[in-house]
């Protein structure tokens, strides 16, 4: 069952998509998280929200981001649809748009780290430093040869050859390609832990119906109304000792009304860390400008193993959300500025 603060979220987004213009300025927020209607001035003078969301689930973490931006919502969904973009952000080192289907050239900046090297040629089902299948750690034994001198030449053609494998059976089948991670000595079925981060956030259900049935049954369930896909891959540094994390999504937009745009972000293979992450961004007309709320949930195996990085975490990720949407509000409002400029 969803926490209170989860259950405020589900109301706050109804409340968004259901109000005229003129009540969003009253509801935004109010009650949301425990973030009170006094903050909602802040939000209308160019502040960001950030918090840690309560999902009842210790293998979870949740935080909603909150800002206004000066644009219409076109604005950041122009921005959004360029992949490259996403580079604004000091944690994001590459990221490439795939096409569709994807193709081999699509994964050529994407490597591990060499550092990775001595760990990954040790790896066996039910320990092993990357994510990976027990097909996959048999490939790894069986198709690098370690005393080579091109030994790095074949870790990362073969680590392409699986992003470009992993990108390529999901496009077909969908969640029924999802990888089983055996890096542990317990499986874990990133299918069943999306299922689990789906149905625990209930709101993308309450905001758009349609956009949830397509997320659980893709790619068998067209839309009705016609959405935007698009494929990406990134390689991301989170500093403080963690290894470079390599991350492939799928994401949909969705536009249920006029006023309204939804952005939802499925993380279908990562190399470290992660079982599973769904986010959500819903993008609601202010007349002017935008309220863009970001939630987003995320099963971490270091959490579960580390009460004392879960307490790491719980103090510093809201802040750290809140800085992340300011700096997208930043960057999304001087390229608006940018383009006018250049008109």
């Amino acid at each position: 069952m969803l926490a209170k603060s989860m259950r405020l979220t589900v109301t706050l987004i109804s409340l968004l998509c259901l109000a005229s213009v003129a009540d969003i300025k009253t509801v935004l927020l109010n009650e949301c998280c425990g973030v009170s209607a006094d903050n909602i001035p802040r939000l209308n003078k160019g502040e960001a929200l950030g918090k840690l969301v309560d999902t009842g689930d210790n293998r979870d973490l949740a935080l909603m981001g909150a800002v206004r931006l000066s644009v219409p919502k076109q604005v950041f969904l122009n921005w959004y649809r360029k992949v490259e973009n996403y580079k604004f952000s000091p944690m994001v080192g590459e990221a490439v748009r795939l096409h569709m289907p994807p193709r081999p050239a699509d994964f050529e900046k994407f490597s591990i780290d060499p550092n990775e090297f001595d760990a990954l040629k040790l790896c066996v089902p039910g320990k092993c430093s990357v994510k990976l299948s027990a097909a996959e750690i048999a490939r790894v034994q069986k198709e690098l040869d370690w005393s080579a001198p091109n030994i790095a030449v074949q870790v990362q053609a073969l680590l392409r050859d699986i992003l470009l494998e992993h990108a390529t059976a999901y496009m077909k089948r969908g969640d029924e390609a999802l990888p089983k991670y055996q890096d542990r000595p317990e499986t874990f079925d990133t299918r069943q832990v999306f299922l689990q981060l789906l149905q625990g956030s209930s709101y993308i259900r309450t905001v758009a119906p349609e956009l949830a049935t397509r997320l659980q049954h893709y790619p068998g369930v067209a839309p009705q109304h016609p959405d935007e896909e698009m494929f990406y891959c990134t390689r991301e540094r989170y500093g403080f000792g963690l290894k470079p994390l390599l991350n492939m999504t799928h994401v949909i937009i969705h536009q249920p009304s006029p006023d309204v745009a939804v952005i939802v972000a499925k993380q279908i293979w990562a190399s470290h860390y992660y079982d599973g992450s769904l986010a959500m961004s819903v993008l609601v007309d202010a007349h002017p400008g935008t309220y863009l709320i970001y939630i987003n949930r995320s099963r971490i195996d270091l959490l579960r193993r580390s009460g004392f990085k879960r307490a790491l975490v719980n103090r510093f990720a809201p802040g750290a959300t809140r800085k992340q949407v300011l700096a997208l509000k930043r960057i999304v409002e001087q390229s608006a500025e940018a383009k006018v400029v250049g008109n």
